[in-house]
């Protein structure tokens, strides 16, 4: 009896407690929303009474200026073209920024070498680099591919050389001590310090592909986003202008999105090991 007179309030504070939870949701929800759907609001009210419809256009006339490239198929190209480019640059980029980064982080002789020589090529403006990109590379895919690898890179660099250069000197010695061999002390030692920073370099890095792909677009492009922006803004159509931000905004949103569940996925362990004791 005694039993069942604690499991009722026990059972009772938990199933209050689960829909506490479920009811909180859509309020995080409905309070991330909030601030997009003012700013939206005041968008709509402010274009014409306070500022020129044909320097801000409206909310409306933008998603009906979506509606019509997504019907009539016209940026369907565009998409495809600046998608291959935000791919391949940040994917590039990335793999040569963690291996240049563990290498430099791995060897203190290399970094002492070959980091002077880094920061001084991560203290030039990438933006000015997207003319001679597109004399090497064409003004195909090629430029833009290249110019988003080379911001991606210099941001996941940084990130993983500092995480190899963070791992705790004496848990390296005592690896090693435990017979550990270069494979090992990479794969369960360096690696899972780096990862965090790793992740971290590879969200940050997000943004700063579109800013490559569409920089090198705006300087010369046979197709893309970064084309359709600069030929709207050429023909005084706001819409237009907006109509790509608001791709290349969903661009970044799904990106970011992905690597949030691919971070929780790797470092499953860090929520692990952060836990509490388990109940016995």
């Amino acid at each position: 009896m005694t039993d069942t007179a604690y499991d009722a309030p026990a059972g009772g504070a938990t199933a209050r407690r689960s829909l506490a939870a479920s009811a909180a949701k859509p309020l995080q929800w409905l309070l991330k929303l909030l601030p997009g759907i003012a700013l939206l609001l005041f968008w709509q009210w402010a274009s014409g009474p306070l500022i020129k419809e044909i320097y801000v256009s409206k909310p409306t006339a933008v998603a009906q200026r979506l509606y019509e490239l997504f019907a009539s198929g016209e940026i369907y190209p565009h998409l495809w073209t600046t998608g291959q480019e935000l791919v391949f640059g940040y994917v590039i980029g990335v793999a040569g920024g963690v291996v240049g980064g563990y290498a430099l982080g791995r060897s203190p002789r290399l970094a002492r070498i070959f980091e002077p020589y880094v920061m001084a090529f991560y203290g030039i403006p990438k933006i000015a680099l997207a003319p001679l990109f597109i004399i090497w590379f064409g003004i195909g895919m090629g430029s833009k591919i290249a110019l988003a690898a080379i911001m991606v890179f210099f941001l996941v660099f940084y990130n993983v050389f500092a995480g190899v250069r963070s791992v705790d000197r004496e848990l390296v010695n005592l690896t090693l001590i435990m017979g550990a061999n270069q494979r090992q002390l990479t794969y369960h030692v360096f690696l899972p310090a780096a990862a965090p920073y790793v992740m971290l370099g590879m969200r940050l890095a997000i943004p700063y592909s579109v800013i490559g792909v569409i920089v090198g677009e705006f300087t010369s492009s046979a197709q893309g986003l970064g084309l359709f922006i600069h030929e709207a803004s050429s023909t005084y159509d706001p819409a237009g202008v907006f109509a790509g931000i608001v791709i290349l905004l969903a661009f970044v949103t799904v990106a970011n999105v992905l690597a949030g569940r691919l971070e929780r996925r790797l470092l499953r362990w860090r929520a692990l090991s952060g836990a509490g004791p388990a109940d016995i």
